[in-house]
């Protein structure tokens, strides 16, 4: 039996974890939530809210553990749910995923974030159209959620619907207009259409507001090829293989040593 007064200072406890999470003192937060569950073993808020944390910190099988508590003590707990199912999608295993979060709107019906997460289990399980359904839910919900607009982009672009991709990254740039991820998806769609010299002004977008962004430079370097400008995409490709390193794509270093040979040739011939 739990008393009044454990009740209360469990609470306590709760409240300076969260203000501990705002600060960034982690540690002291898990800690807090530990002590609240010591006072009130059956309260569910404290495993879930220690188990998203353990979440956001990468510890993926504390979190499933607090989570998966947080769910047997309150089998309606939507938030728990919801974040079971974002250690699932974490682990990859998408139709885990899927289950939660369908749970999770089961039961509330009305929170964007489920839907949009749920769409993006459905996208990474290969499966498109549902994944477009769950994203126009997430939209009709939450019209000005950039990252919703972001993913139904990435998913249209996947079933070749690149001027509807395109359309939705351009509103989402109209919210956040320095964002280079953005920048490079729609650089990408561009490029799918043979829009290089759109996809050229992206790509270089990209790389204004993030100098290291590798993929946006191997991006530069394929749209500078169809160009014709060989010199400016060996310069890209070079700078893509500085940045990822020993992870650089085998085709992109092979196409640079022919790349080399390119444009030391027509330097020779201009003498």
């Amino acid at each position: 039996m739990t008393f009044r007064f454990e009740a209360d200072l469990a609470e306590y406890f709760i409240q300076r974890a969260s203000a501990y999470v705002n600060m960034g003192e982690y540690e002291q937060a898990i800690t807090d939530y530990g002590t609240a569950l010591e006072l009130c073993p059956d309260y569910a808020i404290a495993y879930m809210e220690r188990g998203r944390l353990h979440l956001e910190l990468d510890h993926l099988d504390a979190a499933l553990n607090d989570l998966n508590e947080a769910i047997k003590i309150d089998t309606h707990y939507d938030a728990a749910y919801f974040n079971r199912g974002r250690v699932y999608a974490h682990l990859g295993d998408h139709n885990y995923a899927v289950a939660d979060f369908s749970r999770a709107i089961d039961l509330n019906p009305l929170y964007s974030q489920y839907y949009q997460r749920r769409g993006i289990a459905y996208a990474n399980n290969g499966l498109p159209d549902l994944a477009l359904y769950d994203f126009d839910q997430a939209l009709t919900l939450d019209g000005h959620d950039i990252l919703t607009y972001y993913y139904r982009a990435r998913t249209l672009s996947m079933v070749g619907s690149y001027d509807k991709a395109i359309a939705d990254l351009t509103y989402a740039l109209s919210f956040a207009p320095y964002d280079p991820a953005i920048y490079f998806e729609r650089a990408t769609n561009y490029y799918y259409q043979c829009d290089y010299l759109r996809a050229l002004a992206d790509y270089r977008q990209a790389i204004l507001y993030e100098g290291s962004y590798g993929e946006a430079f191997a991006g530069l370097g394929a749209t500078c090829l169809n160009l014709g400008q060989m010199g400016e995409a060996l310069t890209a490709y070079r700078r893509y293989v500085d940045i990822v390193g020993s992870e650089a794509d085998a085709r992109i270093l092979r196409l640079i040593g022919k790349l080399e040979q390119t444009v030391s040739q027509t330097a020779r011939a201009r003498r």
